[in-house]
């Protein structure tokens, strides 16, 4: 069966890679804004699993003086060769502090799921927890430095500043019930496609920097070389993310942003 409220949600060892070893350029402030994204089949490798995708994601991060707010909710549209349609409906939120993470993942349609949870990493550096509340009462150990999602893309964005090419962290992004995985991340240089989408927003966007990333997820538990499935993204040196491609080893579906509105982000400093 395919994973697809895995994937869809846009926004989640021993390889021989290696890590940072040195300083970010300079510090990433991640931007607040609301995009809306247009699904497309990009590519198919088997015309019987999926002959078209259609749909639209809707996508939002806010920096609030309580911490990072993400959301994202829309419905997706697979069109398979025998002529069925199956739709899928699909909401995450979470709130993001620096040592918690509380997120909940709702779909609908083609899959039923609820995921409730929360993590917390101790600021000593030493290794943490996450428990699932939903479907069922569950806890999972999270390694020593794992990240959530916005300190990982802020990691992606330093990396990139500093000139490095590839890393590798544990991430916890809660759209599974199971613990940290390992994600392998390459830094290349923005696509044409992501060119073009920067090119059309004009403005300030024009200004900024930006690559491509691909990343790579690994169960850190597995002997396997192979990645459980693969992400790239088009991202701007601010956290906006202008193109998603999820790889899902049969097919690819591409998440191109339509429209994007920017948050002034609050001022915290009396708190």
């Amino acid at each position: 069966m395919l994973k697809f409220s895995k994937m869809a949600l846009i926004g989640l060892g021993t390889l021989g890679f290696l890590g940072l070893t040195s300083s970010p350029t300079r510090a990433v402030e991640l931007a607040s804004y609301q995009a809306g994204y247009q699904a497309r089949l990009s590519d198919t490798r088997d015309q019987a699993v999926v002959s078209a995708v259609s749909g639209q994601i809707a996508y939002g991060f806010e920096q609030s003086c309580e911490g990072l707010i993400f959301q994202q909710s829309g419905a997706l549209n697979w069109h398979f060769a025998n002529g069925n349609v199956a739709s899928q409906v699909l909401y995450f939120s979470s709130l993001e502090q620096k040592q918690t993470y509380q997120f909940t993942v709702k779909t609908e349609g083609m899959t039923q799921e609820v995921i409730l949870g929360r993590a917390e990493m101790p600021s000593t550096g030493e290794a943490g927890e996450v428990q699932f509340a939903r479907p069922k009462a569950k806890a999972f150990p999270l390694p020593a430095g794992t990240l959530f999602p916005a300190a990982h893309t802020r990691l992606m964005i330093e990396s990139a500043l500093a000139g490095k090419t590839q890393f590798q962290s544990h991430i916890f992004e809660g759209t599974d019930v199971e613990g940290s995985k390992l994600l392998v991340v390459f830094i290349s240089p923005m696509s044409e496609a992501g060119k073009a989408i920067q090119k059309d927003l004009g403005g300030d966007f024009a200004n900024h920097q930006g690559w491509n990333f691909r990343m790579a997820y690994f169960d850190p538990k597995s002997q396997t070389s192979e990645p459980q499935y693969e992400v790239d993204v088009d991202q701007l040196d601010n956290g906006i993310a202008l193109r998603w491609m999820l790889d899902y080893a049969t097919h690819a579906v591409e998440m191109k942003m339509v429209k994007v509105e920017q948050i002034k982000n609050p001022d915290c400093s009396a708190q």
